[in-house]
């Protein structure tokens, strides 16, 4: 289109993710992201319409490189099999020296309260979800006991998962993970 500059929107996106995710949302200035990007302001605020917009779009590319491998192996084995799968998965990836260190749901959560667009907690949400759904399943198939309480199974898992990534954030050494792991009652 004539007039109109042309650039690689998911390179972009990545782009912007990586520094977000290395400094949070309020420290990731908008000339910051003018030079990780490659773009200036108003092509910026043209494709995403502010820099809350251009978040949102990578918190999305966020989940879909990183979240949906976490949500498949829930999908694999038995309850055990799947949330040892889980954890394993999760420690991989923050082992992972090419990424920031934590996570950057877990950023935004504990940064924006859940804020913007309620996408991170809406993202959280899906996993404990996730997690009870699993935890339900193993009641049914009587891998768990009948009368396990799922959902604060699930909010459990959650909270060992986000702390996970808050002690690799703080700690950086994924042996500590897995031990922390090791000594979760599944």
């Amino acid at each position: 289109m004539a007039g109109r500059k042309q650039f690689d929107e998911r390179n972009a996106v990545k782009e912007a993710t990586d520094l977000f995710w290395e400094r949070g949302y309020e420290a990731a200035s908008l000339t910051d992201l003018e030079a990780a990007t490659g773009l200036n302001k108003s092509s910026l605020y043209n494709a995403y319409g502010s820099k809350e917009g251009l978040y949102l779009k990578c918190l999305e590319y966020y989940f879909e490189c990183y979240g949906g491998a976490l949500l498949v192996e829930l999908e694999s084995g038995n309850f055990n099999t799947s949330i040892t799968g889980f954890f394993d998965t999760l420690i991989a990836r923050l082992e992972d020296k090419s990424l920031p260190r934590g996570c950057l749901m877990t950023r935004t959560a504990m940064e924006m309260g859940g804020k913007p667009g309620r996408l991170a907690s809406d993202t959280l949400d899906k996993l404990r979800r996730a997690f009870q759904r699993r935890c339900e399943e193993a009641v049914e198939s009587g891998e768990l006991e009948a009368g396990t309480d799922c959902e604060a199974k699930a909010a459990g898992l959650l909270a060992t998962s986000l702390g996970l990534t808050v002690m690799n954030q703080g700690f950086g050494d994924t042996n500590m993970l897995r031990e922390a792991v090791r000594g979760m009652v599944v």
